[in-house]
């Protein structure tokens, strides 16, 4: 019923607390710019509202109960804005109480005003969203079989009684657990708090956070009294609680051809009588944005058998038609194709930008480059979309060029965060400024460098802390100065904590700019050719010290600093206060 209840006057219903100010239980999962849902509770609206959700990618139920599936119809607004079905992910009993309490959404007749469009998956095993696996845990909830949610090292189990023999051994090795425990006095349907820790016993996760909790549990109370029964690591949980969580990237895997020209993609795919659903574009940095169309592009190329494809370009046009003015690149081509397999696509096309090429008129790129070479089915483009010599095409033009010749033309509307049109040249404004925080907002994850680790002057290693030394392989750095960040090491899955500086090193009368990273987990013994560096947060300028002892003490509050961040992100925190996205390797 949620907390405080209504017309209940106990001193949890009225505390000040705002911990104990609970709407029903629902998750959100978000990664690499992703959204998923789990449950749309009758609070959903309100809980989206309040994070700022701005896509939804899917909802999984975990059961059919009113509090965790009557805030439905709540999910019109994002297929609206991303003009297609929804996938919705149930077992069979969760869609027969859905088909029926919903019926106008699947019942087939024509509407007179917009209803929630859904894709209807069975869960009949693991589940690949968000580039990795989630895997559903069968569950005893009363008479009811339920489900409840892993992935990665994390997993989510609200409204149960019981819990399986065969499920026990899908809860191995979890570091965050989310569990029901209701209250202290048994209930047929839900766990007490005595049977969640038995639980936790059993399962031994690194922490464990209780939901469905209800008014009978003061929050403070409660913590105080886990701690004084010897679970410091158990919590009740509360609304906006945040964590981060360990996730196996199989989108890295993901199949994707990429062809050197649209003969290339011609010669492979026309004998297999396939066309395209194509997106064109340079695509620097894949941001928000580029992801809205490209999701759109593999969601579409799902329903019709088509490929999914983007076109884009090396080098970028204006590197080749205005070279002085072209903006530096955020992205190299290898990062492009793999965000192309994150986001789902089939297939790439990087075409060699020429003069030859710049030459075509709107109509001959057209026809020889999308109509004969790459069969285009459905093109989708921005607002902003400009092509064909001397950019004379446009949306308007394209349109009835695909009237023309038979494809479908769809104009994705920009994406607006927090009142801005998310784009590469804001994203380049951002990074060039330092502020990465907000370029991660922007990407949906953080700003990555890439490239070799070469050989510095050993200034480090002498006179401060040994870093390691980057040699960018994208053209726009942040601004120098001092990052939080976590480095990924050639050969290794999980990124370190770290510590980056971007600079001229003006203490030791550097003259060169350089990208020194000091990890703060350094194995002890190690070698790396390779290093990926994502940026979190800045710090603070880069400045001169007035001597080598005087920038040591700095180094120290900054990898304090470091720590201090790294320990709060793992914390819960409110997802009003959140300023990161949570992405992690």
């Amino acid at each position: 019923m949620g907390v405080p209840s209504l017309g209940c006057s106990c001193r949890v219903c009225t505390s000040k607390d705002p911990r104990d100010n609970r709407l029903r239980p629902s998750l959100l999962l978000s990664r690499n710019g992703q959204h998923v849902v789990i449950d749309t509770t009758p609070d959903f609206r309100q809980q989206a509202l309040r994070v700022g959700l701005q896509r939804l990618d899917a909802v999984l139920f975990t059961h059919a109960h009113a509090d965790h599936i009557f805030g439905f119809d709540d999910i019109r607004p994002f297929n609206m804005r991303q003009k297609t079905a929804l996938p919705i992910f149930a077992n069979a009993e969760t869609f027969d109480v859905l088909r029926g309490a919903f019926s106008y959404v699947f019942d087939g007749k024509p509407k007179v005003s917009t209803v929630p469009l859904v894709e209807i998956h069975h869960v009949n095993g693991p589940i690949e969203l968000l580039g990795t696996t989630i895997t559903p845990i069968p569950l005893i909830h009363g008479d009811l079989n339920v489900l409840g949610f892993r992935f990665g090292n994390a997993a989510y189990l609200t409204d149960f009684s019981a819990v399986p023999e065969s499920s026990i051994a899908l809860l191995e090795g979890l570091d965050e657990l989310i569990l029901d425990a209701l209250r202290d006095t048994p209930h047929p349907m839900h766990q007490t708090v005595d049977q969640a820790l038995k639980l936790i016993d059993r399962l031994k996760p690194r922490r464990a956070w209780f939901t469905h909790i209800a008014h009978e549990l003061p929050h403070v109370e409660t913590n105080e009294r886990l701690r004084s029964l010897g679970y410091p690591h158990v919590q009740l949980g509360y609304d906006g609680l945040e964590l981060e969580v360990e996730v196996e990237d199989t989108s890295r895997t993901a199949p994707i051809r990429v062809f050197s020209s649209p003969a290339a993609w011609h010669a492979y795919y026309t004998p297999l009588n396939r066309g395209s659903v194509l997106a064109i574009g340079n695509f620097d940095g894949i941001h928000l944005g580029h992801q809205e169309i490209l999701r759109d592009v593999a969601r579409r190329a799902a329903l019709s058998g088509d490929v999914a494809t983007a076109l884009t370009f090396e080098p970028a046009p204006l590197k080749v038609l205005r070279p002085d003015s072209a903006p530096k690149r955020l992205s190299t081509n290898d990062q492009r194709t793999a965000w192309f397999r994150v986001v789902g696509l089939e297939s790439a096309v990087v075409q060699a930008f020429t003069l030859d090429l710049s030459r075509l008129s709107p109509e001959e790129f057209v026809q020889q480059i999308l109509v004969d070479q790459l069969r285009v089915r459905a093109l989708l483009v921005g607002e902003n979309f400009r092509f064909g010599h001397k950019q004379a095409g446009d949306a308007t033009s394209l349109k009835k060029l695909g009237e023309r010749f038979a494809f479908e033309v769809i104009v994705v509307p920009p994406v607006v965060y927090r009142g801005e049109i998310v784009s590469s040249t804001l994203l380049r404004r951002e990074i060039a400024d330092g502020d990465v925080s907000h370029a991660g907002r922007l990407l949906g994850r953080p700003f990555v460098l890439t490239g070799s680790v070469v050989s510095g002057e050993g200034i480090g290693h002498r006179f401060t802390v040994p870093t390691l030394n980057l040699q960018p392989e994208q053209e726009l750095l942040p601004a120098p100065g001092v990052y939080i960040t976590r480095t990924l090491l050639d050969g290794e899955t999980r990124s370190r904590r770290s510590v980056t500086n971007i600079g001229m090193r003006p203490t030791f009368s550097g003259t060169s700019l350089t990208v020194e990273t000091h990890l703060l987990d350094a194995p002890k013994e190690f070698e790396t050719k390779r290093i990926e560096i994502r940026f979190w947060k800045r710090l603070r300028e880069e400045k001169k010290f007035s001597s080598p002892e005087e920038l040591r003490e700095q180094i120290a509050r900054d990898i304090a600093g470091a720590h201090q961040f790294f320990s709060r992100l793992r914390r819960f925190r409110t997802a009003r206060e959140a300023s990161l996205p949570t992405f992690r390797r």
